[in-house]
């Protein structure tokens, strides 16, 4: 039952990503990399790393993982079309 819980999941990520791929293609997201300038200046330390995940609204974000120099963590969601940071959540 597990195994079938793991690749159901492993299909919506798949198709998570593609949907992004097909959203930066058609101009209605921005690159990670456009993104990352923009918002790494507000970000409360470093980036560890990065997810794109499409809500159940349909909205697609930018999920950051991010460490302070006190070496908390926090998760940070950007929405992908705007940079505009929609939460930042303590990951402790």
């Amino acid at each position: 039952m597990a195994a079938v819980l793991l690749a159901g999941h492993a299909r919506a990520d798949d198709n998570d990503q593609e949907i992004a791929r097909r959203a930066l293609l058609e101009g209605r997201i921005k690159s990670l990399s456009e993104i990352t300038k923009a918002v790494e200046p507000k970000l409360p330390g470093k980036i560890l790393s990065v997810e794109i995940d499409v809500e159940d609204n349909g909205q697609i974000v930018y999920e950051f993982d991010v460490i302070d120099p006190a070496g908390r963590l926090y998760e940070v969601e950007v929405d992908a079309a705007t940079g505009k940071i929609l939460k930042i959540e303590d990951d402790d």
